[in-house]
């Protein structure tokens, strides 16, 4: 039985959307089945969500994550992932750290404490580009059994995008830098995204700035394709 489609990411949702757009088309559909489980955890921690409802959610995903290594999920999205990996010949991906991140959210949001301390924003990071960085780039290149800057440059998008400054952007630039052509070729959705991260958006010109997230997005794509980030 094939695998049924899965629907790619809304254009509400800014730099994944153009993640999955230029995204190769072999890994299309696992990264849009990859960011709507992020959406799902993720959702579990949001403010305002009541506690049991969110211990509740968090506890079922931790739980299939589990299960997801162990090739038996249950939830639809997971069991397409788990599809489309093992036809990639890749095993299932390990997404238990995604629901360990969730929860550290969660436990903040409780606590109500102020900006987050950047050594939990590195640690944040840490846990989100390995439950998440690692399988899209997994999904998206064979060149190499080594994810060390795929997952470097994950770890600089998720702080710049969690606590921007311009120490974050700097990072994050010199993280694209680091990647070899191949490497930017084949990962170029996941440059694309970053790209977008550390592009300035214009206060009051909403429509504008629309209209230049696609075109940076389309000269980012471009400019990956011939091995340049």
């Amino acid at each position: 039985m094939s695998t049924p489609a899965i629907a790619p990411p809304p254009r509400s949702a800014g730099a994944r959307f153009f993640a999955w757009l230029y995204t190769p088309a072999i890994a299309r559909e696992g990264t849009a089945a990859l960011l709507a489980i992020e959406h799902e955890i993720m959702a579990s921690a949001r403010e305002g969500l009541d506690h049991s409802v969110a211990h509740a959610r968090l506890g079922w995903w931790q739980e299939e994550a589990v299960r997801l290594c162990a090739s038996i999920p249950q939830h639809p999205l997971a069991i397409a992932l788990r599809k489309l990996f093992l036809a990639a010949g890749l095993p299932p991906p390990d997404l238990r750290p995604l629901p360990e991140l969730a929860a550290r959210r969660l436990a903040r949001h409780t606590l109500g404490r102020g900006p987050v301390p950047q050594d939990e924003v590195r640690a944040d990071a840490a846990l989100w580009a390995e439950g998440l960085f690692r399988p899209l780039a997994a999904l998206a290149t064979s060149l190499s059994t080594d994810p060390g800057r795929s997952l470097a440059l994950g770890r600089a998008l998720h702080v710049h995008e969690l606590a921007p400054s311009e120490l974050s952007a700097t990072a994050l630039r010199e993280a694209l830098q680091a990647l070899p052509a191949p490497l930017t070729t084949a990962l170029r959705g996941l440059v694309v995204w970053a790209t977008l991260a550390v592009r300035r958006p214009r206060a009051g010109a909403a429509r504008l700035d629309a209209l230049a997230e696609n075109w940076t997005a389309w000269r980012a794509a471009r400019r990956a394709q011939r091995g340049r980030s």
